[in-house]
């Protein structure tokens, strides 16, 4: 019974201290962009198919906010016509730490899927 209490407490100190993982961002991911396509485009519909909000700020920037069961996050999307970058800007609610550059989880799943559905729609 010690050893299973002992056990225990070691298990929730393990959870504990585990950390959140870095800001996870994309910086300039070249793509071909297939013929009667734009980027601005793919960006545009992989956002809408993750159920992200996209707002062209100017030409070559677009800002994509996810809203997902109360958290918040907020990226700028600046692009070429043969490459784009994913940049943090802000969140709510996910344990954002700017000195540690350190994020929920749950972040770098989101920010990754966009990416791998720029890429697809890219070459669409």
């Amino acid at each position: 019974m010690k050893k299973l209490i002992c056990l225990l407490t070691l298990c929730l100190f393990a959870a504990a201290c585990r950390s959140y993982p870095t800001v996870y961002e994309v910086k300039n991911h070249a793509v071909t962009v297939a013929e009667g396509q734009t980027l601005r485009q793919a960006i545009l519909q992989a956002g809408r198919g993750r159920r992200w909000m996209m707002h062209e700020v100017k030409p070559g920037l677009i800002q994509g906010v996810l809203n997902v069961r109360g958290y918040e996050v907020v990226v700028n999307i600046p692009y070429t016509q043969d490459s784009f970058s994913i940049e943090y800007v802000s969140s709510e609610n996910m344990r954002y730490n700017p000195k540690k550059n350190r994020i929920h989880r749950k972040y770098k799943q989101w920010v990754r899927n966009l990416e791998v559905d720029i890429y697809r729609f890219a070459q669409m």
